[in-house]
């Protein structure tokens, strides 16, 4: 059995994704879009409160020249310390079963490439680019004053406080398309329990808005459709039929189009909905 979701994202006077550049990202169209890792990211961190996530920065402290330095993990001590190893197992069965403990392998697969181990599994739980459906949206950028002077001694700026920016997007709601691929879990012999997909289904919702950080400030999970396909099928590009508008002073996640595709292959009973400062607009025909 195979499942499909639908996760909307609100990015209020804040930057969810941003490129190199600064900016949020944006698709050769124009359109303002999120990556699928800046999802997953949350995902991990949420989970990771309760649990020990693989994929995730992991900081040690060393001691260099006398000083004591903090540095990140590599991916071998990454492997040797949340697997409480001495060392890297030869057996290559070994190492899978230890990286299938933890869950976000169990979704998103990992790859794991290390001394002699060429280790790469696709997760079951496929996430898409989240991609803007809400026309009125819009990017800016502001200077900001640092309380520090310029560190360049030959500048003529040198007594002076430096001036840099910020870039925000006012009013995003990227849209992003998931499925958990339970037939892909069995070829891989990946156990997905029910309390994983619970886990999963809570992150999706909640992990977004309780990231803590300065660009991330106004960014939460607004609206979710989640459901359960009668047969093997997996739904695709589902993101693209979602409308997002407002009527009446309210903000419309619109699934219409969604429901009007999936209708008749889906088991209607297993449809989960979540709405937060949105309206969900979900019909079915029959």
């Amino acid at each position: 059995m195979n499942y499909n979701g639908i996760v909307v994202v609100n990015a209020k006077n804040a930057s969810f994704n941003a490129g190199f550049d600064g900016l949020p990202r944006r698709l050769p169209n124009g359109k303002i879009f999120a990556t699928d890792k800046a999802l997953k990211y949350c995902i991990r961190d949420y989970l990771s409160k309760n649990e020990t996530v693989f994929v995730q920065r992991t900081k040690k402290e060393d001691t260099i020249k006398g000083a004591i330095v903090q540095r990140h993990l590599t991916l071998d001590e990454n492997y040797l310390e949340k697997c409480n190893k001495k060392s890297i197992p030869k057996d290559e069965m070994a190492v899978i079963e230890d990286l299938k403990s933890f869950i976000d392998v169990r979704l998103f697969g990992v790859v794991f490439a290390v001394k002699g181990n060429n280790i790469s599994m696709t997760g079951p739980c496929q996430i898409n680019y989240g991609v803007n459906r809400f026309k009125n949206s819009s990017i800016f950028s502001s200077e900001i004053l640092s309380p520090y002077r310029n560190s360049n001694e030959k500048s003529k700026d040198v007594q002076q406080t430096t001036i840099g920016e910020e870039s925000r997007a006012d009013d995003v709601y990227y849209v992003y398309d998931i499925c958990l691929n339970m037939n892909s879990a069995k070829k891989q012999e990946i156990e997905i329990s029910d309390e994983d997909i619970t886990k999963l289904k809570n992150a999706l919702k909640y992990s977004v808005g309780e990231v803590n950080s300065t660009t991330m400030f106004g960014c939460e999970t607004v609206s979710m459709l989640w459901f359960e396909n009668s047969d093997d099928r997996i739904f695709n590009n589902l993101n693209s039929l979602v409308d997002v508008y407002e009527e009446d002073g309210d903000v419309l996640v619109d699934y219409s189009k969604v429901t009007k595709l999936i209708e008749g292959a889906i088991n209607k009973s297993t449809i989960e909905e979540y709405s937060n400062k949105v309206k969900n607009k979900i019909v079915f025909e029959n």
